[in-house]
């Protein structure tokens, strides 16, 4: 990994996204890109005399310049850029930035202090997931920065989920965590155990990272599941792959559900897409999925 964007409002939640992904920065020596989206009609405090295109030219400079004084109180040898750009929308802009940097990775906070409409618990980072060509880390309100030793993979078995264990296994290859590949499948399927043997051997085939497990539970009701699991083993990281199909993403982040888990969420989220994948095919996995199934 050669680029790690990071996108912030300097909410005291950013601060805690940025811990998380000038870490990653260290342990992958990879450039950190810090980001900043602002909307010009919120910071009509200039002089009169400025012309628009001169507002928007110092508004850009006066960010960068705070972006860099931000960075410059952390003590790091990573290699760091400054962008700063201006659109109405938080998600749109986040999106042009990365077309233009091309990052690995974006890390944000999922709460801050920036337009109400997008604040809220999962309304950027759900509508960020959706479109990203790149996977997205979203650091809860309530985390603690620590390194990745122990990481979720909640898997339902199908398609692409093997391409995003394996590229899982490359991001988080520094920390040489333990992963577990968890399948929670409802009581009216009694497949689920054939399916995760099936799946383990495509793991073994097409994975090499020896500290993968598996486990399976029997549940309808899956989010409360997959939250009590994550509360009694101490994950630090919970991974998810967006599927166009089962749309897990808008699942996880409805709004009772949400209600329900946001003072109790402090598990980074890291989403994949579908979207990315395609576009970073491994034909030989995609091949060994496709005759499991």
């Amino acid at each position: 990994m050669k680029k790690i964007l990071f996108t912030t409002d300097f909410s005291a939640n950013a601060d805690k996204a940025f811990s998380f992904a000038l870490n990653m920065a260290e342990k992958h020596q990879a450039e950190l890109i810090l980001a900043h989206v602002f909307d010009i009609p919120n910071v009509y405090n200039y002089p009169i005399e400025y012309n628009p295109s001169e507002m928007k030219s110092e508004i850009i400079k006066d960010w960068q310049r705070t972006l860099k004084d931000f960075f410059a109180n952390y003590d790091t040898k990573v290699k760091a850029k400054f962008v700063a750009i201006e659109h109405p929308s938080i998600v749109k802009g986040i999106l042009s930035i990365i077309e233009t940097h091309k990052p690995q990775l974006v890390v944000v906070g999922t709460r801050g202090k920036s337009r109400i409409k997008e604040v809220i618990f999962g309304g950027t980072t759900k509508d960020l997931v959706k479109h990203s060509p790149i996977p997205v880390m979203a650091i809860p309100e309530h985390t603690v920065q620590k390194d990745f030793n122990k990481v979720l993979y909640a898997s339902d078995l199908r398609e692409n989920d093997i391409q995003a264990i394996s590229k899982l296994v490359q991001l988080v290859e520094p920390y040489q965590p333990e992963i577990q590949i968890l399948h929670i499948h409802p009581d009216s399927e009694y497949e689920g155990i054939e399916k995760i043997e099936s799946f383990k051997e495509l793991v073994k085939e097409h994975i090499d990272y020896e500290h993968i497990s598996f486990e399976i539970l029997r549940s309808d009701a899956i989010f409360d599941t997959l939250y009590r699991h994550m509360s009694q083993d101490f994950f630090d990281l919970l991974v998810m792959l967006e599927k166009e199909r089962s749309s897990i993403i808008d699942q996880l982040f409805h709004e009772d559900l949400v209600k329900k888990m946001e003072f109790k969420t402090w598990i980074p989220l890291l989403s994949y897409n579908e979207h990315f994948l395609d576009a970073t095919d491994d034909k030989d996995i995609k091949k060994g999925d496709a005759m499991a199934h």
